[in-house]
């Protein structure tokens, strides 16, 4: 290796992990961005807006006494409120008639803490849903129609009666667009009969198809098992098209893609919840890390793309309903905006606890899941 093959390698290098890092912290920022528009929307004051943990590199005190500060590690960020620390003093605060600082966000009632913490997450879903329609306003879409091209035999799908030809119209009642549709509704799909509508030589026909898991490749050197029901679809060039989005059709679809890998989502950490999902789709920082490298090398848009999926992850991963994530503190702040009463400061700290030595649990997990062959 050349001298200059050495420094161009280093720039490369360099590169990737600018993206990477960049990635991370726009997907934090964004969900931080949620807490302090809707906090002070709310009327509730923000002490610190930080960009990254630890040393200051960079700071400046806005006309309302907010911090905005850059930190020297850029894998994280936070805002505080003022009073974030009072909170659990609330309850303790209502009984003896002491007065909370006005603007703080233990005065703030029930509803304004929690639309501020919704908030969050709730970013995190509006930026996928604004990448993934830039994607498709930019690039447009090929798509491949849902045409059956090729069926294995012995397969589930020859089993169930599909036959070459077969186009498809519905699937367990939801409409289908194209072949993509198809694989990716299957492929979390791991048990029970799947309804299809499908057109054959101009007749619909329904159809109940059971999926088999297999194990494959994931494209980033990891083997997770999916679900398959052994179909090709047809790639001639008269069942591949380029579809081209306007604005608004293009933020339509940015709120459907959206809408789909949160339901996916959703779906997968229900089963995580209840042990019935495939541990192997775990992905644990370790992975995570890998994967967004492994698609930097891709190019940008890659990178970009992938921002949406992780920004959606991340904020589902924060709505679930665990102190000291952001579902934790959305489900005290219900149930004191249903019953007019705060939870009492000892029950808060006791399941704080609680919450933090699960989420470390998992996260080691997660972490030591990756080691571990599927």
């Amino acid at each position: 290796m050349s001298y200059w093959d050495f420094l161009w390698d280093i720039y490369h290098a360099f590169c990737r992990l600018f993206g990477v890092l960049a990635v991370l912290m726009a997907i934090i920022i964004v969900h931080e961005m949620g807490h302090y528009l809707v906090g002070r929307w709310c009327g509730i004051k923000a002490a610190v807006f930080s960009a990254g943990f630890g040393p200051e590199i960079w700071a400046r005190t806005d006309k309302n006494g907010t911090r905005w500060r850059l930190a020297a590690v850029p894998l994280g960020g936070y805002v505080r409120f003022l009073g974030d620390d009072e909170i659990d003093s609330r309850p303790a605060a209502e009984k003896t008639g002491r007065r909370l600082p006005a603007g703080s966000f233990a005065a703030a009632n029930a509803w304004q803490r929690a639309a501020t913490i919704i908030a969050g997450p709730f970013f995190n879903a509006l930026l996928a849903v604004f990448i993934l329609a830039f994607m498709a306003f930019y690039f447009g879409k090929f798509t491949l129609s849902p045409v059956v091209s090729r069926v294995l035999p012995h397969s589930p799908a020859a089993v169930g009666g599909l036959q070459e030809g077969d186009r498809f119209l519905t699937i367990n009642g939801e409409a289908i667009r194209s072949f993509e549709d198809i694989a990716r509704y299957i492929m979390l799909h791991d048990s029970g009969a799947i309804q299809f509508e499908i057109e054959r030589q101009g007749r619909p026909v329904a159809l109940t198809v059971f999926p088999e898991m297999k194990r494959v490749d994931d494209g980033f050197g990891n083997i997770i098992r999916v679900g398959r029901i052994g179909i090709v679809g047809s790639n001639s060039p008269e069942n591949i098209r380029k579809k081209a989005y306007t604005i608004g059709a293009a933020l339509q679809e940015g709120v459907r893609d959206t809408a789909f890998i949160v339901q996916q989502t959703g779906r997968y950490l229900g089963k995580l919840l209840q042990g019935r999902a495939d541990r192997c789709q775990l992905s644990g920082p370790v992975r995570t890390a890998q994967i967004a490298w492994k698609v930097s090398d891709i190019g940008v848009w890659a990178l970009v793309q992938l921002a949406a999926f992780l920004s959606i992850g991340i904020g589902l991963f924060n709505l679930l309903p665990l102190p000291p994530l952001d579902g934790g503190h959305l489900l005290f702040y219900l149930i004191e905006g249903v019953t007019g009463y705060a939870v009492p400061a000892r029950v808060q700290e006791a399941v704080f606890r609680t919450g933090w030595v699960i989420i470390l649990l998992f996260t080691v997990f997660a972490i030591l899941n990756n080691y571990i062959p599927c």
